[in-house]
């Protein structure tokens, strides 16, 4: 049985199932062998080459910590945390809440299917320091959604923007999709125009940041942003827009202003 803080990474795939599957291996030769030379090569070295590679995809994946009620996200996404999720929930029968820590995004379909899958096992989510892209939609996926204590309140945030290609450039045909999405996870309160605006961010460094109500930064009255990512990160509060549309908790973004207890017994706060 886990541990209560068990520290879990990604090893799902058995050796001999990382050696021969085809979504480990590009289907070109490796190291320009062709197939003659590919059939003779050694069983042993084509396995370790896979578990090098498997390995290095690991260490890149989201660090995922079960410590009931809470399960911890952390990192990027790459595209193998819908299943690391599912395992660490089976195995976890009191996580309630899924805290989203410092992730930059990654990968978008993982994000939306992670999401989709918090709401339909009716999971709440919290979110530590910031969230990001695809991590954005893991964190609407929450039946409730708040901030945590984890790390202070004015560096706590929730980031949305558009669809990618690996260029950079916006999917403008996949945007009335996400639009509609969006909307529907926020329980229908996110307001069409605003996400109408972050979707269409042309640039994948803009992005429309929330902030819990309450933080002191000076990012408008509603405490959300929205920033081109034309801008300089030390003046983003104040050369982004601070559109009125509704802050956080009107935009469905956060279903409640109080603020997750993710503190030990006697773990002191921080600054």
């Amino acid at each position: 049985m886990p541990t209560t803080r068990a520290k879990l990474r990604c090893r799902y795939l058995n050796f001999a199932t990382v050696a021969t599957s085809p979504t480990c291996f590009s289907s070109r030769p490796a190291n320009n062998l062709g197939p003659k030379q590919m059939k003779k090569f050694p069983v042993t070295i084509l396995a370790a080459a896979a578990f090098g590679l498997f390995s290095a995809i690991s260490a890149n994946a989201m660090d995922i910590e079960a410590r009931p009620p809470f399960v911890i996200l952390a990192g990027s996404v790459t595209g193998i945390e819908l299943r690391q999720l599912k395992d660490v929930i089976d195995n976890n029968p009191g996580v309630t809440t899924v805290v989203l820590k410092n992730s930059r995004g990654g990968d978008a379909k993982t994000g939306y299917a992670v999401g989709e899958y918090i709401r339909e096992k009716g999971l709440s989510t919290a979110v530590s320091g910031f969230c990001r892209s695809s991590c954005s939609r893991m964190f609407l996926g929450g039946k409730t959604r708040s901030i945590s204590n984890d790390q202070p309140i004015d560096k706590t945030y929730v980031a949305f923007h558009g669809n990618y290609a690996n260029d950079g450039k916006l999917l403008r045909a996949n945007m009335p999709a996400l639009k509609s999405w969006v909307i529907k996870y926020s329980d229908g309160k996110a307001d069409p125009k605003l996400v109408d605006q972050w979707v269409n961010l042309e640039n994948h460094s803009g992005f429309a940041y929330f902030y819990h109500p309450q933080a002191t930064i000076e990012a408008g009255p509603q405490r959300v942003l929205l920033c081109q990512g034309s801008e300089e990160p030390k003046t983003r509060l104040k050369q982004c827009a601070k559109p009125e549309l509704g802050d956080a908790l009107a935009n469905g973004i956060l279903t409640t202003l109080d603020i997750v207890n993710m503190k030990l017994p006697g773990e002191p706060s921080k600054p």
